[in-house]
């Protein structure tokens, strides 16, 4: 699925996580923490339709700074102890490039409970992450053996949601989709993911934002060199959820 906000997709959006279940933003918040010494860390951010969404317990004489999402929109705030405020810029920035939308913050994590996780997939993407600066969103779509196609690593979280028939598409008939979005600051580019050997293991949803006045084709180019590089890195379907 090309990654958007659309009417048909905001009942999925709206989805939160059951009371003591663990979200998208309790990982985040803990993974940014660790990498700031075991710190603890708060998100005060705000859903599409008002809804507040608390993650991490209340910080006493913190710093607080801004919070966007992928796209640069303000979600919301980031509070981290004193001891971190000439790292609180880039605790921010590094977790808003693992938003799309704050209602991310909100869904169970994993998306689907009990799902295994694609550790080996999910380094990937972070890989991607640092070495592509302009991705907006990055979601590799991958059948495990015996499966279904569903999202096995990301930027956005909703680990283990099943694919759709776009995601169906380019994993089967090789189809390659582009969709402009978010008022034209975004283009969304999803096709067929494909191993070293050139054999296809599934569908890649990439998007980037696109400067004003800037030509949607090279950005194209950029979702290729995306999926290319990845491709390199690996061997088979199954070498994603290696352990």
């Amino acid at each position: 699925m090309i990654a958007r906000v659309a009417p048909a997709v905001l009942a999925l959006l709206l989805i939160a996580a059951a009371p003591g279940e663990l979200r998208y933003g309790d990982t985040l918040v803990a993974q940014a923490g660790r990498q700031a010494g075991d710190a603890a860390l708060r998100i005060d951010a705000q859903g599409g339709d008002g809804t507040p969404i608390v993650i991490g317990p209340a910080i006493s004489g913190g710093v607080t700074v801004p919070l966007a999402d992928a796209l640069g929109k303000p979600i919301g705030t980031l509070t981290v102890p004193m001891r971190l405020r000439a790292r609180a810029p880039g605790i921010a920035a590094w977790l808003a490039r693992r938003v799309y939308v704050a209602e991310n913050l909100a869904e169970p994590d994993p998306f689907v409970p009990g799902v295994a996780r694609a550790r080996r997939a999910q380094a990937l993407v972070e890989r991607s992450l640092a070495r592509f600066p302009d991705l907006v969103t990055l979601a590799l779509h991958v059948a495990p053996s015996g499966d279904h196609n569903r999202i096995v690593a990301s930027n956005f979280g909703r680990i283990g949601k099943p694919g759709d028939g776009d995601d169906l598409h380019v994993e089967r008939d090789g189809a390659v989709l582009r969709e402009v979005t978010n008022a034209g600051r975004r283009l969304a580019v999803e096709l067929p993911l494909l191993d070293r050997a050139g054999r296809p293991i599934g569908a890649l949803s990439t998007s980037f934002a696109v400067p004003p006045g800037a030509d949607p084709q090279n950005l194209y180019r950029r979702a290729v060199a995306v999926r290319d590089a990845l491709s390199r890195r690996i061997a088979s379907r199954a070498a994603l959820f290696a352990r």
